[in-house]
């Protein structure tokens, strides 16, 4: 144990420190990058823990990461140096209340979102951002720091956007509440009192303190759903018909694939898999005849439809009312019916609905490959122009491509009525690393291939994923999960930069608070 690490574990009860080789390996690398190995493992149990342990790091010098789910990519929780300290926060998961009379609900930061949800469905509720994908893991504190979109977010933005206060350890050790809830008398039932200064840590990847409590609005569950499935022949018309739903905030969701992205996640699936969702579809909707029609609608249609399918749109509507969402899906098919778009069966968006908080299996290749997404968000005017610079850059390094058989597909999304999201994928045969076989369920990684490791393609993909964002930034797209992937600090203009550097020197004047994160 080295000499910070035996410091602070006379300070800490014993419990929450962990210094377990396999374990600390296993916390110091992400989905993509292994990082330095940090010193200890902290798991606090309540704010006065997580105040302890800034207070003696603040005082030995030592750096902090915060680490949520660990679902991450971008090496945000990853330590600069070694021997830092890293704290996993899943420990602090309580839905501290619900308050349905003023609508809102405050957690721990460690709550992951399936479980505020279940928590939540029985009570007629939920927030109105709901979630990632990657929900069962994926933390509402890590989600926050990060940003995130998917449930929710095509009406109603993204994780930041439904924020009302975040309690935050700040790197002096110091507990700062925002919104209402940061006056003498208040609750945080509303996010602005003065200026706004929840905002300020959101998506700052725990550059500026560690959130330990969070409260986020509560709505009504809708009383109503559509689906729509549709097939492109080009992404073109795919991108316009998708930029027109959003500006008419027709979805609650609204997502498309590429052909070989949409084929990696057809060939995923299996029977089994199709028959447990189906069971979920099943249990979804209310009434025995819409059961028994939705059962058979879902089971016919099978997957073998999606064979011939270039590019693939899918959408989820929400309302009040089978006439609302009725209205939804009528004019959703005139938009994709003008831009030569052929209606599909919805049993994939339907069977989505029906398992928000699926297993996490896509985080490696049908065969299993390697997997490393990037994403831009960009307005709906430059959607089109940004994916052929993409490609682009693509052809620039085919032979490389070829070389090591790196594959590369697409996710396309939309947010409230402005962004389109492009998110290149991809594919390569490699090693996985521990947190990959931690993190699949165990017969899905029993049928994977076990590739050896192959650098040069981790070396070809991080460099070609270097580009993309280089492009990105050029184009002034916006991301999430800045981490230390991204261009933030480089990217900003003067006043803005100097701004933020203030913001940081006040809250964490030792910098200990995830040196290196958004390039300070």
């Amino acid at each position: 144990m080295n000499a910070v690490v035996s410091s602070i574990s006379q300070l800490l009860p014993a419990e929450i420190l962990d210094t377990d080789p396999e374990r600390i390996a296993l916390y110091s690398q992400d989905v993509f990058t292994i990082g330095p190995p940090i010193g200890a493992i902290v798991r606090p149990r309540c704010i006065e823990e997580v105040q302890s342990l800034v207070a003696a790091c603040r005082e030995r010098g030592t750096p902090i990461v915060t680490r949520g789910g660990g679902m991450s990519y971008t090496s945000g929780y990853l330590a600069t140096a070694p021997e830092s300290i890293l704290i996993d926060m899943t420990s602090m998961d309580s839905i501290v209340e619900v308050n349905l009379e003023d609508r809102y609900v405050t957690v721990e930061a460690g709550c992951s979102w399936q479980k505020l949800y279940e928590h939540l469905m029985p009570l007629g509720v939920r927030t109105p951002y709901w979630g990632t994908l990657s929900g069962r893991f994926a933390t509402v504190g890590g989600s926050l720091s990060q940003n995130s979109i998917f449930w929710g977010s095509g009406q109603r933005g993204t994780a930041a956007d439904n924020v009302l206060s975040v309690s935050v350890i700040t790197g002096t050790a110091e507990l700062i509440e925002t919104g209402a809830a940061s006056q003498i008398n208040g609750s945080p039932f509303m996010r602005h009192f003065g200026p706004d200064l929840t905002g300020v840590f959101l998506s700052d990847c725990g550059a500026l303190g560690i959130k330990v409590r969070i409260t986020l609005p509560l709505v009504l569950l809708p009383g109503a759903k559509g689906f729509t499935s549709f097939a492109f022949t080009e992404s073109g018309p795919m991108l316009r018909a998708m930029a027109q739903i959003s500006r008419e905030s027709l979805t609650s969701e609204c997502f498309g694939f590429d052909p070989y992205l949409q084929h990696q996640r057809m060939k995923r699936a299996s029977l089994a898999a199709d028959a447990q969702q189906l069971s979920g579809v099943i249990q979804a909707e209310t009434g025995i005849v819409n059961k028994v029609k939705q059962g058979a609608k879902v089971a016919l249609a099978g997957r073998r439809f999606m064979d011939e399918v270039e590019w693939a749109m899918f959408t989820i509507s929400e309302g009040r009312t089978e006439a609302e969402t009725a209205h939804q899906v009528k004019r959703i098919r005139t938009i994709c019916v003008a831009e030569g778009g052929k209606e599909l069966p919805d049993s994939i968006p339907r069977i989505l609905a029906a398992n928000p908080f699926g297993p996490v299996n896509n985080m490696v290749g049908a065969e299993g490959e390697r997997w490393l997404p990037v994403h831009g968000l960009v307005p709906h005017s430059k959607g089109e122009k940004v994916l052929a610079a993409i490609e682009a850059v693509y052809e620039r390094n085919r032979d490389v491509l070829e070389q090591y058989a790196i594959e590369t597909g697409y996710l396309i999304a939309v947010v409230s009525e402005q962004i389109t999201v492009l998110e290149p994928v991809f594919f390569w045969p490699d090693a996985l690393n521990a947190l990959h076989k931690q993190s699949l369920e165990p017969d899905h990684l029993a049928r994977m291939n076990q590739f050896e490791a192959v650098p040069g393609a981790r070396e070809a993909v991080y460099k070609i994923k270097s580009e993309v964002v280089d492009l990105l930034s050029a184009e002034g797209a916006s991301h999430f999960q800045l981490g230390k992937a991204y261009h933030y600090r480089p990217a900003l203009k003067a006043p803005a930069e100097n701004l933020f550097g203030s913001i940081k020197s006040a809250l964490d004047p030792n910098g200990i608070m995830n040196p290196g994160v958004l390039g300070f």
